[in-house]
């Protein structure tokens, strides 16, 4: 397979159709419920976590610097618009150091900005590749690669985990509140039949 086949493959556009629709979904964000924001996130962020293995090898870059598009005002506009979106949750209990097994510690790390870390690295590679020049599209698949290994992959798997754990208590919250809901619509239920029955006996 020549290096251009390769650069245009299905499993290497697949991605980048992925990453452009994570990429719109935070630009987006919905008015809807958090359970529904959980559930999106951990749907797209598990498939570009699975997909980025199937990119390309590249071998060489055709430069060394490569070229970045979120800038920093863009960056603290959507970290402050994700701090808000998910509240009181946004702290978490994150580990360091985690490429040297037994020098890590527990800190505090912040979900929001794990997520727009993630946000930037995935724009700034659909938006080289999307350039359409080889250079370009060879350039950002080595470079979302390297950073993927060396930076963003374990913060995905962290915000992975993170909201998994708010998923299923946001449902067990919401399942026990509908299931209160309906235990005092039946209790209501059953005090009008008592009252009645009480007054159709006298």
């Amino acid at each position: 397979m020549s290096k251009i086949e390769a650069l245009i493959a299905q499993q290497t556009t697949d991605f980048v159709k992925l990453c452009r629709k994570y990429i719109d979904y935070i630009d987006n964000l919905p008015d809807k419920k958090v359970t529904e924001f959980w559930t999106t996130q951990l749907n797209l962020l598990s498939g570009i976590y699975n997909q980025i293995f199937l990119l390309p090898k590249i071998d060489a870059r055709y430069e060394a610097y490569v070229e970045k598009f979120v800038t920093e005002q863009e960056y603290n506009k959507l970290f402050r618009k994700l701090e808000g979106y998910v509240g009181s949750l946004d702290k978490f209990p994150d580990f360091t150091n985690l490429s040297h097994p037994g020098s890590f510690q527990v800190i505090e790390t912040s979900l929001s900005e794990t997520l727009t870390d993630i946000y930037q690295e995935v724009k700034d590679f659909v938006l080289l590749y999307e350039t359409g020049t080889i250079e370009n599209m060879n350039d950002a698949i080595a470079d979302c690669v390297d950073s993927f290994g060396e930076y963003w992959g374990v913060k995905l798997l962290a915000a992975l985990r993170i909201m998994h754990i708010n998923l299923y208590q946001n449902r067990y919250a919401e399942a026990k509140k509908e299931a209160q809901t309906i235990d005092d619509e039946i209790e209501k239920e059953m005090l009008a039949n008592s009252e009645f029955g009480e007054e159709g006996d006298e």
